[in-house]
């Protein structure tokens, strides 16, 4: 887990690793190969956890909120304490989460933030993940992912260049070098570094880097 929960150093023992639903599995991705992600949380109980147990399980985020709420309100009534103690278990925590991506849900995270991400990583890919950073998650920006999803790119250039040539600017470049350059037409480039570079300080797009190197590319505004 990525943040200290209140009192971690009292953790009796290790989260309990993710199973079945969690779990991942080869996937075609739109872009290239890649494993695809399961965005999975493991539930707490917070009685249980202020008296040294840990109670939870983990489960399936990218499910409607109602099937996630279902699995909360199953781990609190199974809680230990609850039983012992009869001291009703309300109170829960996201203890652990795996296949977020560049997304981290905070211990406390709204549970409707957390499957409307999961669910778009389960659909879109790490893409997603990086977008749901880039904007906190914001719920009005989450839905736009795919009309400001440009692509994955080995680099901002290859975008460039790819843009260049789908437009038509190219054609055009060559037809007005021609006409009004003759011969000299022929030393007269587009520079797609330069191009990505002023798309970039514009603020019309944004490049996310990659692990490996390669790059999302989105569009800042839907």
């Amino acid at each position: 887990m990525s943040e200290n929960f209140p009192g971690g150093e009292n953790i009796p023992e290790a989260m309990p690793a993710s199973g079945g639903e969690a779990e991942t599995e080869a996937a075609q991705s739109p872009e290239r190969d890649e494993a695809r992600l399961h965005p999975a949380i493991w539930i707490g109980s917070l009685l249980d956890y202020n008296n040294g147990l840990l109670h939870g399980d983990w489960t399936n985020a990218a499910r409607e909120d109602s099937d996630v709420w279902a699995d909360v309100q199953r781990i609190l009534a199974a809680s230990p304490t609850s039983k012992e103690t009869g001291e009703l278990a309300e109170e829960w925590g996201i203890f652990d989460y795996e296949d977020f991506g560049d997304w981290k849900p905070g211990e406390y995270e709204d549970l409707s933030v957390v499957t409307a991400v999961a669910r778009g990583i389960s659909d879109h890919g790490p893409a997603f993940a990086a977008w749901a950073d880039l904007h906190d998650a914001d719920p009005d920006m989450l839905v736009s992912f795919e009309d400001c999803y440009l692509g994955e790119y080995e680099s901002p250039v290859q975008w460039a260049e790819e843009l260049f040539e789908e437009t038509g600017g190219r054609d055009e470049l060559e037809r007005a070098t021609a006409s009004a350059l003759g011969s000299l037409a022929e030393y007269v480039t587009f520079d797609a570094a330069l191009f990505a570079n002023a798309a970039w300080l514009s603020g019309d797009v944004y490049f996310c880097t990659r692990n490996d190197g390669r790059v999302w590319i989105f569009r800042t505004n839907p």
